[in-house]
């Protein structure tokens, strides 16, 4: 089902850049866009009205988060509002179509922090994280538009990869020594502040642990999950829609943290991530996050 929901997911991503283009070039598909846009909105509302007034609080905040995210986004004074700080272009419609989807999403998981007694734990095979960054890096190459509007090299381009040099090294040994220090802080507030919510986080991570537990599980993990994420978020998002709202994307998606002083602190790594991105590219990233993962998974499973 996981593999179905994945393939889904590219997909669908694709059929957005593909219609967006397509839009560009043809008043007919401008308007399924505006169309589909409004209609998914307003029925994202309507649905979370529903299910607030029948008693399903956690439909009715995923539902009505989600709704606000995407009609924010397609109101036009809005995208001029935000094109003071990030580099879209507030009359482009491929610019609002990526402004609607990361809004929408936002608000989706928003909604879903927001019941923190629903999330349930976190199980991830060897085979579905594989599949999920694979899916990651192709959902980033179609976003930016290949191969409908980019050829290879452009892609790779924009997306910030290159080989890293061994300043690039060093600096992504340095940012991940920073991430620690951050997550070190930010642990051990919430081990004082929020037991309870550390306890679950902790209960929740527990097969993660378990599964990628060896040596070199660990360290796939950390190469699958940065090659993925830092491609989608660090190269496909944040050049064009900005760092802030980059890391609150990245910090939101991951729930298992519930809205805790711990999330606080997704937040800051995925700021600091952000920054690398800026001061050494897309590769640099990949080699942090892969770092960090990898050892945070060890240190976890050496102290339970």
């Amino acid at each position: 089902m996981w593999m179905i929901e994945l393939l889904a997911l590219v997909l669908l991503g694709a059929a957005a850049r593909a219609m967006a283009e397509a839009g560009v070039r043809s008043a007919w598909a401008r308007w399924v866009i505006h169309g589909a846009v409004l209609g998914v909105g307003s029925l994202s509302l309507g649905l979370g009205a529903l299910a607030f007034l029948t008693g399903e609080p956690r439909l009715a905040a995923r539902a009505s988060g989600a709704g606000i995210g995407l009609l924010l986004a397609w109101w036009p004074s809005y995208r001029r509002l935000w094109a003071r700080w990030i580099a879209i272009n507030p009359t482009s419609l491929l610019d609002a179509m990526g402004l609607a989807v990361i809004q929408g999403t936002i608000g989706f998981f928003v909604g879903t922090l927001l019941q923190p007694g629903t999330i349930p734990s976190l199980e991830v095979s060897k085979e579905q994280l594989l599949g999920q960054a694979l899916a990651e890096v192709a959902l980033a190459f179609v976003l930016i538009g290949f191969p409908f509007s980019r050829q290879w090299q452009s892609a790779v381009d924009r997306l910030g990869l290159r080989w890293p040099s061994r300043r690039d090294l060093l600096g992504a040994v340095l940012f991940t020594a920073g991430m620690f220090g951050l997550s070190l802080l930010t642990g051990l507030l919430a081990g004082l502040l929020q037991p309870g919510v550390v306890a679950r986080i902790e209960e929740r991570m527990l097969p993660v642990t378990t599964e990628f537990g060896s040596p070199a599980w660990a360290l796939a993990l950390g190469i699958l999950a940065g090659v993925g994420e830092e491609l989608l978020f660090r190269g496909a998002v944040q050049p064009r829609y900005g760092l802030l709202l980059t890391a609150l994307l990245f910090t939101v998606v991951h729930v298992q943290y519930e809205l805790s002083i711990v999330t606080l602190g997704v937040f800051a790594l995925a700021i600091l991530l952000g920054i690398e991105r800026r001061r050494l590219g897309t590769s640099a990233c990949i080699v942090t996050h892969a770092l960090y993962d990898a050892i945070a998974v060890l240190l976890q499973n050496a102290l339970r």
